[in-house]
């Protein structure tokens, strides 16, 4: 291509002599010469594609030029030679413009679809892919499945040898699929790979069967750097479900191979019934038609066992009581809903709560990190909520319960909450989800002893524990709610150890509102 340019001025200077040689007389020659100079100048300042459009019309005005040579005086020779050349002139340069634009267009759109680190295509490029190959399949009538592979204890790896280790981890695992990728595009095996989470890759597998696809999987284990293994969730697709209810398959397989045990982990999904039971396949359902309710759980005095409000527990409308729930605000992350989930749960918390704080007290909610400092989420809004629900800030508790690694963005938002009249609560502290610094920067109101330290309080290092974090509670001007009390020892246990107030089944077990007014 270097050549190439280097070569177009001298084209155009030929052109220009080839000009002033058709026209023979004097004048008319520098007329040529100075109205065809530019040209010259494109050629030396642009070269490549958009010179090739200049040259071919210069070589059309030097046909015209010879016609009219012939036939016109020197005004209309020297006329046609103007015209000709800035329509050449222009007409590079906007072929030129044209094709800044493209490239930008096809560069934006590769920095937009490719991941950064390992240049795989991305989430956004996968999404849009793998319906594609799901039609391809279709009208080929090939087997498809799909595979997302999730690298085991990435997060360990990460912190005992650094980011940048992982970042390399990451980019020699890609180069490594990359070399697994079939290519031949008729035979069967890995056709495309796609990085979809933090350590998980997605990739599509065509003409396998099950013990074919997980064959492939257990051999791209043996490519990868020495140490490293994984878990894969694999689902075939039974040619009618669409591409998300597939990938949700395939994330559930996933979820199945990581409890289970051994080496080289490999879950088949092999059709698309049977689904009851994931929360990968059931909550994007529950967030779309709004189907979460709360329970509510007592939170009592551990002296005198007296009501001091409720804890509000997001529950599957329908589900019992005692639920566990954790799995759905796993799959909500995976799927990316976790906004819309936490907007539904916070409104059911909300709806009702009022009958129950008619007496006193006060209503704990749980909130993200995310959801505080979401600009789309501010303060107006809740206190809006709020009034709607015949509620006030001030009968509000604000439960963190996760890790914080923005703490100055957090304290801000708290700050700005807490002046309207909303408290906070840290909650599972000693489980390593809520650090000091976060305790110390944010000066919660009550600080929630996590269940593990409660149920262990009569071991030494755990009641050392739980007496730190009274005290550290004192000195803020807070209270200490111990967490999973389930018997009366407990009780007594914590109450000795300093801890004022206590929730868990010894004290309360969590219903549904209607219970809880009903037992009132």
């Amino acid at each position: 291509p270097r050549a190439a340019q280097m070569a177009c001025p001298y084209v155009a200077i030929v052109m220009v002599l080839g000009l002033v040689v058709s026209y023979g007389s004097g004048g008319a020659a520098a007329t040529t010469i100075v109205v065809a100079l530019p040209l010259v100048w494109l050629a030396l300042r642009h070269g490549g594609r958009a010179l090739a459009w200049g040259i071919c019309l210069a070589a059309a005005e030097c046909g015209v030029s010879v016609v009219v040579v012939q036939q016109g005086d020197d005004l209309q020779r020297v006329s046609y030679v103007v015209l000709a050349t800035l329509v050449g002139i222009v007409a590079a340069l906007v072929a030129r413009v044209r094709g800044r634009q493209t490239a930008d267009a096809a560069r934006i759109a590769s920095v937009a679809y490719t991941d950064f680190l390992t240049n795989c295509p991305n989430h956004r490029a996968w999404r849009g892919e793998l319906p594609r190959r799901l039609d391809s399949a279709g009208r080929r009538g090939i087997p498809l499945g799909v595979a997302v592979l999730d690298l085991d204890n990435f997060s360990i790896f990460n912190e005992d040898w650094g980011h940048a280790a992982g970042d390399r981890l990451l980019t020699d695992i890609a180069t490594a699929l990359r070399f697994a990728q079939r290519t031949d595009p008729e035979q069967p095996g890995l056709s495309y790979i796609a990085r979809v989470g933090a350590d998980e890759f997605a990739i599509v597998l065509e003409g396998l069967t099950t013990g074919g696809a997980a064959a492939q999987i257990r051999d791209l284990e043996g490519d990868l750097p020495q140490g490293c293994t994984l878990s894969a969730g694999i689902a075939l697709w039974d040619r009618r479900e669409p591409a998300d209810d597939l990938m949700n398959r395939a994330l559930r397989a996933l979820e199945a191979a990581g409890r289970s045990a051994g080496h080289a982990r490999v879950v088949v999904d092999e059709g698309a019934g049977a689904r009851a039971g994931s929360w990968l396949e059931s909550v994007p359902t529950i967030v779309a038609r709004g189907e979460i309710e709360s329970v509510y759980q007592p939170i009592r005095d551990l002296a005198h066992n007296e009501l001091f409000g409720f804890e509000a527990l997001a529950r599957p409308s329908r589900a019992p009581a005692d639920t566990e729930v954790d799995g759905m605000f796993v799959a909500a992350r995976r799927l990316g809903i976790t906004r819309e989930l936490e907007a539904l749960c916070q409104h059911a918390a909300m709806d009702g709560a009022h009958l129950l704080l008619a007496p006193g007290g006060l209503l704990f909610i749980n909130v993200s990190v995310g959801a505080l400092v979401d600009p789309d989420r501010d303060l107006s809004t809740m206190v809006r909520q709020l009034s709607d629900a015949i509620l006030r800030p001030d009968q509000i508790v604000l439960e963190v319960n996760e890790q914080i690694t923005r703490l100055g963005r957090f304290a801000d938002a708290c700050a700005r909450f807490r002046e309207a009249g909303f408290r906070f609560a840290m909650d599972d502290v000693g489980e390593g989800l809520s650090t000091i610094e976060a305790i110390a920067a944010v000066r919660p109101e009550f600080i929630k002893i996590a269940k593990s330290l409660v149920q262990t309080a009569d071991d030494v290092g755990s009641a050392a524990v739980i007496c730190g974090l009274v005290e550290m509670a004192r000195s803020l001007g807070g209270e200490v709610i111990a967490e999973g009390v389930q018997t009366a020892e407990d009780c007594t246990r914590m109450r000795d150890l300093g801890a004022t107030l206590g929730q868990g089944w010894a004290l309360g077990r969590p219903a549904r509102l209607r219970d809880v007014l009903v037992a009132a």
